[in-house]
């Protein structure tokens, strides 16, 4: 069965893959403009400049050939991704003490970009391969030295230690020659997070099997009103067919009581509702 947008199993997975994003993608990219408002504050910004291409340029000092770039693809499989495999139904997702803190530490252990070929330019000059940053530092101290000279110059004392703890609280976040964080074998609360969990279907279905069962619908035919009283006896409907007997007393009496007693005017009534041989009956 297909799985919505709104699966909670689903969502999380998704979490997984973008706190893999955020690390490999986005932080290094508000780092990097983080540290170009660091050189704004501080006065060391410079325009850097961009080298000129060795095919449209070949005799120029800073013309360089510039090289495709092939940079290895995120992995989002699961088996790669750590979080991905607490990602299951059923599964709590608050921890408490040293559970908290391994996964915090779990969600932050994420490779870094890696250029599989490629990639910088080819001084035209000498044929020497450098990174886009020193080509453009180059072209930047033939057209600008003093701009080049500027931002040549070291960061401030508070850059620095910035930085400085920036590299100690990377430290202590990645582990040492990445082996993995081993899990807490003594927990202070005790959780055992290993065992399968509980499904409330289980539950459910004994709920279900004490339950009564379901009593049948009655129609409202034959049903007894509760504010009718039980010494009203019910009223019965007669039928439209009635006995040949009956209608004749009755005819009979209608006539006598019309005025017609004698035999001319009774077997003219009668002849009105009934063939001539029945009144013949009906008078004797």
């Amino acid at each position: 069965m297909g799985k919505s947008i709104r699966c909670k199993v689903k969502k999380r997975l998704r979490t997984a893959k973008r706190q893999r994003v955020d690390a490999m993608v986005c932080t290094p990219r508000e780092q990097e403009k983080h540290e170009a408002l660091r050189r704004v504050m501080e006065g060391r910004q410079v325009t850097m400049s961009r080298p000129k291409n060795a095919f449209k340029y070949p005799n120029e000092k800073d013309a360089v050939f510039p090289q495709h770039e092939i940079v290895k693809p995120i992995d989002f499989r699961s088996s790669s991704l750590p979080m991905a495999g607490y990602a299951f139904r059923g599964n709590r997702r608050k921890y408490d003490g040293e559970q908290k803190e391994y996964m915090e530490r779990l969600a932050k252990q994420h490779p870094k970009m890696e250029v599989l070929a490629g990639g910088g330019v080819v001084l035209a000059a000498t044929g020497q391969k450098i990174s886009k940053h020193e080509a453009e530092l180059l072209a930047t101290q033939l057209r600008n030295p003093q701009g080049a000279a500027a931002a040549a110059n070291p960061a401030a004392a508070s850059s620095a230690v910035e930085a400085a703890v920036a590299e100690d609280e990377a430290g202590l976040d990645e582990p040492a020659g990445g082996e993995a964080i081993p899990e807490p074998a003594n927990a202070t609360n005790n959780f055992d997070h290993s065992r399968r969990p509980v499904l409330k279907d289980d539950r459910r279905a004994k709920r279900t099997a004490e339950g009564k069962a379901r009593a049948k619908a009655v129609g409202r035919k034959g049903k007894v009103n509760p504010a009718a009283t039980s010494s009203v006896p019910a009223v019965k409907k007669k039928g439209r067919a009635k006995d040949k007997a009956n209608d004749i007393d009755k005819m009979q009496d209608e006539v006598d009581v019309g005025g017609l007693a004698d035999d001319g005017g009774l077997s003219f009534a009668l002849s009105l509702f009934w063939p001539i041989d029945r009144v013949t009956q009906a008078l004797q």
